[in-house]
């Protein structure tokens, strides 16, 4: 799961922060009596008024994924992105994301700490290149907590430590080709165990679009008939998925549809699924369903899953998706919304506040927790909910409430 997320110079960003990033993380397990400082949790909600950085918080995300797996010029032409040089602010200077990972050790299941830094640059063609990559890590050293760079590249050139951190084994390192990451390279040889984990992790996100606009043609064109294992991101697989799933293990698909359709007012008295629901997806249907994937998403990206959804079905989302952050204690859930009714049952640790003073095209946002706020954490304390609170305008800046 992601502890802290940093973007510089990039889309809307000049250099903004949700979460916590290593340095910090480091400083809090010193001071056990300071105040905690939030982090993103296993679900956070992303709130602001339109146009102030929740949709490019995830786009920016989904674009340094794109990066790692398939290289940074490739990424930036894919899924109708403008090219490179139009998404940076200031392309004499590098775009630079750092990303703070817990991830689940594979072999004593204890959670280890992990920090991904990558900074992309023009050349003079305005072409992308990848500028300088980073892996960092933590060990504990008697009493001690220190950061362990596990790979450190720059320009093509740099050093690998391809033993466990705490041994520091390096070698050196050199890459040809500069618009692949290294740490697609070395996340796929088992020899280098922390980058097989964290390449895992960055591979295991699912950017959900089940709320999107777009309508998918899959049926309309014929999509391949057979099962699927997993919901694309659209959800418009869901018949190969269903068939897939029953083909399987026909009493647990039997068990897990009965589960999903007694939650879900229009399908819960029907004894079979409704054969429309191949064409036109119930949306909570998506949901419920991606949320019992055997092997669940580490961390699963949603843009207003409230959208379209009578107010007791968001009711039963906001639920649903609690269970499955309890049940995948290293799963994460980032989600963003208009709607009181989904932040409920949030703590203030949960909700981020995304704002923009417009004042210029970019550069001007800010993202704050809620937690943050004194007056907040009390009024949740005393038992007030986060919808409520949001609602009554105390999420919101002096300046949007002037």
């Amino acid at each position: 799961m992601i502890l802290g997320v940093e973007i510089e110079n990039f889309d809307v960003f000049d250099k903004d922060l949700a979460g916590i990033l290593i340095e910090e993380s480091i400083q809090i397990a010193k001071d056990k009596d300071q105040a905690v400082h939030n982090r993103l949790r296993n679900l956070d909600a992303l709130v602001g008024r339109n146009s102030t950085g929740k949709t490019s918080f995830m786009g920016c995300l989904s674009f340094l994924q794109d990066v790692i797996i398939e290289g940074c010029a490739e990424a930036s032409l894919s899924k109708g992105r403008p090219g490179f040089a139009n998404m940076s602010p200031d392309i004499s200077n590098p775009s630079v994301f750092r990303v703070f990972f817990k991830i689940e050790d594979s072999e004593t299941h204890k959670p280890k700490y992990i920090q991904y830094e990558i900074g992309i640059a023009t050349n003079i063609y305005k072409s992308p290149y990848i500028c300088f990559e980073k892996v960092l890590t933590t060990v504990e050293d008697g009493n001690e907590i220190r950061i362990v760079t596990m790979l450190d590249i720059r320009e093509g050139s740099g050093t690998i430590v391809y033993s466990s951190p705490s041994e520091e084994k390096t070698g050196e390192v050199f890459l040809d080709d500069e618009h692949l990451t290294a740490l697609s390279l070395y996340g796929k040889l088992t020899k280098y165990k922390i980058f097989v984990e964290l390449m895992k992790e960055i591979r295991g996100w699912f950017f959900c679009s089940f709320s999107s606009e777009e309508q998918s043609t899959y049926f309309h064109d014929g999509g391949a008939p057979g099962g699927h294992k997993h919901l694309n991101s659209m959800g418009s697989n869901v018949g190969n998925v269903l068939e897939y799933m029953k083909m399987k293990d026909e009493a647990a698909y039997e068990q897990i549809v009965s589960e999903i359709k007694s939650k879900i007012p229009t399908m819960k008295h029907k004894k079979s699924l409704p054969e429309v629901l191949k064409e036109s997806p119930d949306k909570l249907f998506l949901y419920l369903l991606l949320l019992r994937d055997g092997a669940p998403r580490s961390t699963i990206f949603i843009e207003t899953p409230d959208k379209d959804l009578y107010h007791d079905m968001v009711d039963i989302l906001a639920d649903e998706m609690r269970a499955y952050t309890l049940k995948n204690p290293y799963c994460q859930i980032i989600f963003s919304t208009h709607n009181p009714y989904i932040i409920e049952t949030l703590s203030p640790k949960e909700v981020w506040i995304f704002e923009r003073t417009f004042e210029k095209e970019n550069g001007d946002v800010t993202i704050r927790c809620a937690g943050d706020d004194p007056l907040v954490t009390e009024m949740f304390r005393q038992g007030v909910g986060m919808g409520a609170i949001w609602y009554a305008g105390h999420l919101d800046s002096d300046e949007e409430t002037n």
